[in-house]
């Protein structure tokens, strides 16, 4: 009779995201945010809810470059430090990534709820 033997190596383990890509994902939710915030602004029936960018927003040229360019800078400079000092990921590392990833994520739900009800009228 033969028995069924389970090897716990040949199991699969769930996928990690590596850091980079969480950092790449990070980013391009808030590419995301910056296009459709702008996109909703320039319909005339909405405007920024944050007083501060709301004022850079009244200036394209300077809000992309703070919501697309500083950011990006910023994430290169994180991964290659990540990466030079061989640092590794942890639940703080994670805890922060994810966490902008969940708020960025209720924002561009808000931004197609304000797109379905722009354009649905």
């Amino acid at each position: 009779m033969s028995e069924l033997i389970l090897d716990f190596r040949e199991i699969e383990k769930p996928r990690q995201y590596g850091f980079g890509t969480k950092l790449f994902f990070l980013y391009f939710l808030n590419v995301a945010d910056w296009f459709c915030t702008q996109v909703l602004i320039d319909t005339g029936s909405f405007r920024e809810a944050n007083p501060i960018m709301a004022w850079i927003m009244r200036y394209p040229i300077v809000g992309f470059s703070i919501k697309v360019f500083l950011p990006l800078a910023l994430s290169i400079f994180i991964w290659l430090g990540f990466k030079i000092f061989k640092l590794e990921q942890n639940r703080f590392t994670n805890f922060i990534i994810y966490s902008g990833v969940t708020i960025y994520t209720a924002v561009i739900l808000i931004h197609i709820v304000n797109f379905v009800i722009y354009y649905a009228s």
